[in-house]
């Protein structure tokens, strides 16, 4: 698993940011946003999956990572299940 930073362009998503399909395996966050970006965070299995969800993703930066970390400002979704 991979846990991925990364900007979605405001105007390439008609000011929607939630990913293509639902439901999805890990949780997402917005975690900002400027005047033309908003800032994301997910953990996904693969960049391939990434731009699957969100084709129009850039300055994606990633680490790999063992689990999916919540806290304060990255809360546990009421929708994800950990296995």
């Amino acid at each position: 698993m991979i846990r991925v930073r990364f900007f979605v362009d405001k105007e390439k998503c008609d000011g929607d940011y939630r990913p293509l399909r639902w439901p999805i395996q890990y949780p997402y966050w917005c975690t900002g946003e400027s005047a033309h970006h908003f800032v994301l965070v997910a953990y996904i299995n693969s960049i391939e999956e990434l731009k699957d969800l969100w084709p129009e993703a850039s300055n994606i930066e990633s680490e790999e990572v063992n689990k999916v970390f919540f806290s304060d400002r990255f809360p546990k979704p009421d929708w994800y299940k950990e296995d």
